[in-house]
């Protein structure tokens, strides 16, 4: 299992085919669970003043060395 920590920067491991496959997040919260660990993530660069959170499966995501 990869250990993630608030405010490390990730990025999706598989991108969605019409997504930015370079699209990176920052790491908001991990919330762990019995089974399985989520992570509130934000992306990064957007541009945008208020930008979205999102929670999705820690094992979706890679570290950005």
């Amino acid at each position: 299992m990869t250990y993630f920590e608030t405010g490390q920067k990730v990025k999706f491991i598989k991108s969605f085919p019409d997504e930015n496959s370079d699209q990176e997040y920052i790491i908001l919260e991990v919330k762990e669970g019995e089974t399985d660990t989520r992570v509130d993530i934000s992306p990064l660069n957007l541009g945008l003043e208020l930008p979205p959170t999102y929670t999705v499966n820690a094992k979706d995501l890679a570290w950005i060395k």
